[in-house]
């Protein structure tokens, strides 16, 4: 029986009647398709499956596609038999090389590896090939570098992140530029990083003796920016609207639900002005009892998006339902999210 409406915060099955397993994921839609890509958590938290994708023609009815990055072609220290696990992954299409990019927060039990991980398809449901994991930024702050993630040798933390393709193509190379957003020096700051043209790693000079140079504190402004400094904020989801780009987050209260919050700039890498939360009639102050994890255009000329975000379910991470709800950005550039029991795509189109 297919799908007719969104029904948020309801179990939700794929073509074979079995719950989707696309946790703290992100969408892409290619040649009139959309992929949706998340963490296959069907076997818990350590994973040991990878990163699973799923495939639709009308956002409701989902064709399981498999295993898009498979855990054991992993690193060897990434692999769920080793304690790794992979979070949030995302994957963007790279016009000038044709590529499928993802990247995801690499990381193992106690959270202390903290990295980017980079892999590449030629096709939307892969296989991706794992390229490396590392950190984009090397900076010390004023409060110092976080010691369980050992920044000071290794580079400022990766956790909770996400990417984004602006419709900009500021280095005239080809392609739009590209951005990953994710929590850094332990949690307590965001960072926001410029990708190269290949999208493959950060916007910076080939020139230095090192593989993959980092960001540093020279570059601060000009290709990566620090945002929300010290307010310990995770789950970045962006988007664009009438070149203005709002980015919402949440909170850090590990597996529980909590208050959501928006914040608006002029330019991708910010100043972010914090506006507040974006739901309405959210009593309980809890996202609708969800967090964040991407913003899916709907008809962004008319301001209407869709709001996508996680239930989690700490001892069954594998059923954990979804909340996906309309997102419509007002008149005076505010934004809410409203809930809705059920709702269809026609009345926000």
């Amino acid at each position: 029986m297919s799908n007719l409406a969104f029904r948020p915060g309801q179990m939700w099955l794929d073509h074979k009647g079995n719950h989707i397993s696309a946790h703290g994921g992100g969408l892409l839609f290619f040649k009139d398709r959309y992929y949706w890509y998340g963490e296959d958590n069907t076997e818990g938290y350590l994973n040991t499956v990878g990163v699973s994708c799923y495939s639709s023609s009308d956002l409701y009815n989902w064709t399981n596609e498999g295993t898009a990055l498979k855990q054991d072609d992993m690193p060897e220290e990434l692999q769920g038999k080793n304690e790794g696990r992979i979070e949030r992954p995302k994957v963007i299409y790279n016009t000038l090389t044709k590529k499928f990019i993802m990247w995801m927060h690499a990381e193992k039990k106690g959270y202390a590896f903290s990295s980017a991980g980079v892999a590449v398809s030629d096709q939307p449901t892969g296989p991706f090939t794992f390229l490396f994991y590392d950190r984009p930024v090397l900076f010390e702050p004023e409060e110092g570098f976080d010691a369980h993630t050992n920044e000071s040798t290794l580079g400022n933390s990766f956790r909770d992140m996400t990417l984004f393709v602006d419709d900009i193509d500021s280095n005239q190379d080809g392609v739009n530029d590209a951005y990953v957003l994710y929590s850094s020096e332990g949690n307590w700051t965001m960072y926001i990083v410029r990708l190269n043209a290949d999208y493959t790693w950060i916007d910076k000079s080939q020139g230095s003796n090192r593989l993959r140079p980092q960001c540093t504190a020279e570059d601060l402004g000009k290709i990566w920016s620090r945002q929300f400094v010290r307010k310990m904020r995770e789950a970045p989801a962006p988007f664009k609207y009438r070149n203005h780009y709002y980015l919402i987050t949440s909170a850090c209260t590990g597996w529980k639900p909590n208050q959501a919050e928006y914040a608006v700039s002029d330019s991708p890498l910010g100043d972010y002005k914090i506006k507040g939360d974006p739901c309405r009639n959210d009593d309980n102050q809890t996202t609708f009892d969800s967090q964040s994890t991407f913003i899916m255009p709907l008809n962004p000329t008319k301001g209407s998006y869709i709001y996508i975000g996680d239930r989690w379910t700490p001892d069954q991470l594998g059923k954990s339902p979804y909340v996906w709800l309309p997102l419509q950005v007002l008149e005076d550039g505010q934004i809410e999210i409203i809930w809705k029991d059920s709702w269809s795509l026609a009345d926000y189109q």
